[in-house]
Formats: C-alpha cells, structure tokens, sequence
C-alpha cells in the first residue's frame, strides 16, 4: 500500500495535473488514471480497487488488477524523496502523459568534501572583482579551467581594485570533485559528470547578490531569453541551437531590452523576470547574420565549448548601466529554428505549454510554490514558433509585445 501522499492538483480540460510534494514533480492524469489515482491517495487495496475498477470500467478482473498496478507504481514512484526519478520522460500508457520538472540530484551533504571543504585551502589561479548591479563581489578560481568555465559570461562585469568585505565565491576541486564555497561555507560538491549542475548554483547565489533575494523568494527559474518593453516579459524558451539567442538579439537591435539570456529567475510573489546580465553566447552559425546588428560581436574571442561548437559572449546592451526594470512576465513562446519551415506560429493547449516549459525549466520545492505555479503559470498564453524567416518571426513577437 502506498504511504501517504501530499500534492496538489489543477484540473485542466479533462485532465489533472497533479503536483507531488516529496519529488517535486509534476503527472498529467486521465480518466481512467485519475480515478484510480484518487482511491490509491484513499489507501484502497489492490484487491478491492481491482474489482471497483472491473465494475465501474466494464473490463476484467486481470485487466483491470494490471492496471491497478501500474498506476500504484507509477504513484510510489512519483512519491519517493530521493533523486532517482527519471524527470521528463514520457510514461507508456496514454493515460500519464508526462511527468515534469527538472529534479537535478542536489548536492550530497553527507560527502567528506562539503565538511572538509570548509577548512581546504589552495593557490587560486586567478581572483577577480565584479560588479554586479549595485553590488561588488570576489571571485577566486583555482585552475585556468574553472575560469573558464565561468569567467567569459560575466568579463563584462570586472572592477579595478580590491573590494573588501564584499562576498567570495571560489571554485576549486578537492577529493576529485567541484567544490563550491561562498563566503567560507561549502554550497556544493559535484563529480566531473556533474559540470551542468554547478553554473546553476553560482548562478542562484549571483542573483541573490545582486537584488538583495534569498531563495525563497523565487519560484523558478527557466532557460529562456527574458525580453521586455517595459511593460512586460516575454520568456523565449528552446532547447540548445534552436536560436533562443538569435532572436533575442535581434529583438535587443530592435529596442526591445534583454533582461536575461539563458538563465532567467522569476519571484514568486510577483511573476517578474529579474535582471540577471550574463553574456549572451552567440554560436558560430549565428555570426553573419548578427555581426551587423551588434557592434563589437566581431572582435569578441571565439571560446571552443566542445570540438564540434564554438562561441562568442557578447554582454547584453547596457549591462554596466543602469539595471533594467524587472516586469511581469505575461507570455512564454517556445522557439524552434526550422531551415524547412518559412514560418509557423501556433497557440499550445495549457498542457503541451506546460510539458514544454517544465523540460526547460526548475521549479522550488514546496507547496506554496507548487500552488502559485498552477495558479499563475499554467493559465499564461504559451506559443509555439518554428522559423527560419527572421522577419517573418520578428514580425509576429512585435505584435504579440503590442497585444497586452
């Protein structure tokens, strides 16, 4: 029988979705799914639940007791406290379509380094000052890869002096893992597999620094291009190369301001897109059409990620200027770049828009913040455009910013 089970849940259409609690994620639920589902939640047995099935459903005993059983493990498996649950794949039965939410494993507190790490001490390669909004911050890197790593997206934001007492981040290695520590306490520990995770981290407390936050005061945040006109946000949200970035700068040539590329937090109180002014990464692939529209893109220095991609940071307009007004977010448009396709723009049904912006997206744990993302996020318009037209596209977002 499965222990008890906190969520939540938001009925859409003739569908649920359902929020658990103790893995933060999110199951799309049908009928005949959902009904099962509530009687599991009511600590129904198999045996009986089965027969109430059969009844109801006009199906078998066995047919129905199979199915029984596969929601009950699907339920135990959504329920479990640990990190093993296989995020955003899709679920065979048709009646649960999709389990959601990016649940990246979080640090092991129990691992040596994060209580050793503390008292390690080590020969940093380079140590730099920033300036982050109207804060000053340290950086110390112990090798020239852990520079690199993070150095080239915030370049940009370097000072001239010392700045003492102001916070330290470091980034160093220890035991053969990627240590963390900010202001002398470990935040986290990651294996070399690990590398993905730990921009994120850094990323969440440079946030913090900037506007004066802690994380409880977010409800997400997504991997999206943030761009505004001063009255709202529109989140652009892709997978890797499907020119995120490329309409964000067009957008940017245009006036229209990029208040965050590629890691972008929204506060859950107010839905607001916080400035957060990283470099944009401009892939190769990019260059000929954007070299024009941006000054200095050409003389930026090519960074080798992998053998098979390169790419320039080119700061975002303004970034040493004053920090642009965090505005509401009010749309979320799903971008994918098609050579085939001249222009295709579509509104999503709230499910498939939430399908998608949970694959690019971390929502905090806790019910409070489950329950504003069902209230406030899933109603939001979602689209999708598929281009290769840029005028075209540019001309559909201009009017999608003009219609409030």
């Amino acid at each position: 029988m499965v222990s008890r089970i906190p969520y939540l849940k938001k009925k859409i259409g003739s569908a649920r979705l359902v929020w658990f609690q103790n893995s933060n994620s999110y199951l799309r639920l049908e009928e005949p799914a959902w009904y099962v589902f509530q009687r599991i939640t009511r600590r129904t047995g198999t045996e009986i639940l089965a027969a109430e099935f059969a009844h109801r459903y006009g199906l078998s005993v066995e047919e129905s007791n199979t199915f029984v059983q596969d929601i009950r493990s699907q339920t135990e498996l959504m329920n479990r406290t640990d990190s093993a649950l296989d995020t955003g794949q899709l679920v065979s039965k048709p009646t649960l379509a999709f389990r959601m939410n990016r649940t990246e494993p979080a640090p092991d507190h129990t691992h040596q380094p994060l209580t050793q790490g503390n008292e390690t001490r080590y020969h940093p390669y380079s140590l730099h000052h920033y300036r982050l909004g109207n804060h000053h911050f340290n950086f110390s890197y112990e090798t020239e890869a852990f520079e690199d790593y993070l150095h080239p997206l915030i370049s940009h934001l370097v000072t001239i002096g010392e700045h003492d007492g102001c916070p330290l981040f470091e980034l160093f290695a220890y035991d053969a893992r990627i240590i963390f520590r900010f202001n002398g306490d470990v935040k986290g520990s990651w294996t070399i597999d690990e590398t993905h995770l730990v921009k994120g981290m850094i990323f969440m407390f440079l946030v913090n620094v900037m506007h004066d936050k802690t994380d409880a005061d977010w409800l997400m945040t997504v991997h999206a291009s943030a761009i505004t006109n001063g009255k709202k946000t529109i989140l652009f949200t892709a997978a890797p190369g499907n020119g995120k970035t490329t309409i964000a700068a067009l957008l940017q040539a245009r006036g229209y301001t990029i208040t965050a590329d590629d890691f972008v937090p929204i506060e859950r109180n107010t839905l607001k897109a916080w400035p957060f002014p990283i470099a944009m990464s401009v892939k190769e692939g990019s260059m000929e059409l954007l070299s024009p529209l941006l000054p200095g893109l050409q003389q930026k220095q090519v960074n080798f990620i992998s053998p098979e991609k390169s790419v320039r940071y080119l700061p975002p307009a303004g970034a040493s200027a004053e920090t642009p007004e965090a505005c509401p977010v009010r749309d979320i448009v799903f971008v994918t770049y098609n050579p085939e396709v001249d222009l295709a723009w579509e509104k999503l049904d709230a499910l498939s828009g939430v399908k998608l912006l949970l694959d690019q997206a971390w929502v905090s744990p806790g019910r409070e913040n489950a329950q504003t993302f069902l209230d406030r996020i899933v109603p939001l318009p979602f689209y999708r455009l598929t281009y290769s037209n840029n005028e075209k596209a540019l001309e559909v977002i201009t009017k999608l910013f003009d219609h409030d």
